[in-house]
């Protein structure tokens, strides 16, 4: 893994990996404390006002089914609690970092894949939808350091591992002697990401679902049926026979009927 590892950081040499921004690494001080004070919280998340924005945006979505419209971070907070509430922090910053012309189709492809596995977290137990949304959203982040790094280039080799989700990524290889995944682990690991994440990163375009703990499973599998489903109605791709079995074998883990993958079908294609 050392050596995939280097070969990631040679891929973008001359690319710095964000930093975590100050106001998350603030907010994981306060709540490793014994007791967090909510109001603190509150306050360190809304002294930046495009991240507390983006927040608020993304609470009030559809992503996160909330019961009443939540006006302001401390109720967020109360409503939510730490550990979501940091999730989706964290989602919302990679956002604000990633806002560039040159990884747009990257970034809208992560949300809309987010928006699925958000989605798709009601079917299957012990993943919170601000877990799924934050997997969705990061599973791609190497492709967004790899894009800003090779901005004429690269995206079409995203393209490509998104209609041959395994074959593409040999031909990223190839190219650039790594892979999204390897430089992913680079960002995740860099934005203190949980290890169930990181190895979702690392495996998403393995042909085989069996990565042992059942949360990576069924988080893996939630990211590679997510982007079947984008690929074909955000980006209209043309769904390979590659790509029919990479999504046969993700819904058959998560033991889904394909009226559910239809109905999140139709919940994407109502959001856009």
């Amino acid at each position: 893994m050392e050596q995939r590892l280097r070969a990631a950081m040679a891929a973008i040499k001359g690319i710095k990996i964000p930093d975590l921004p100050k106001e998350v690494f603030e907010l994981q001080q306060a709540l490793e404390c014994k007791f967090p004070n909510n109001q603190d919280v509150a306050d360190i998340i809304s002294s930046n006002t495009k991240l507390s924005g983006e927040v608020l945006r993304i609470v009030n979505s559809p992503i996160m089914k909330m019961k009443r419209k939540i006006n302001t971070i401390r109720e967020a907070v109360d409503s939510l609690g730490y550990t979501n509430l940091k999730n989706l922090v964290l989602a919302a910053a990679l956002k604000n970092i990633f806002n560039t012309t040159e990884v747009f189709e990257i970034i809208e492809h992560s949300k809309d894949v987010a928006f699925c596995c958000a989605e798709l977290s009601e079917y299957v137990d012990g993943i919170t939808r601000d877990e799924a949304y934050l997997i969705g959203l990061f599973h791609n982040g190497g492709a967004l350091m790899l894009a800003t790094k090779d901005p004429e280039v690269y995206p079409k080799f995203f393209s490509l591992t998104n209609s041959s989700p395994v074959n593409g990524v040999r031909k990223e290889i190839e190219k650039y002697g790594t892979s999204h995944m390897d430089v992913g682990i680079l960002l995740g690991q860099r934005w203190k990401l949980p290890v169930e994440m990181l190895n979702v990163i690392m495996h998403h375009h393995t042909e085989d679902n069996n990565m042992g703990q059942e949360k990576i499973r069924g988080m893996m599998a939630m990211v590679k049926i997510s982007n079947m489903i984008v690929n074909e109605i955000s980006l209209g791709s043309y769904i390979t026979e590659e790509a029919k079995s990479y999504l046969a074998n993700a819904q058959e883990e998560l033991m889904l009927d394909t009226e559910t993958i239809n109905q999140i079908r139709r919940v994407l294609i109502s959001s856009l």
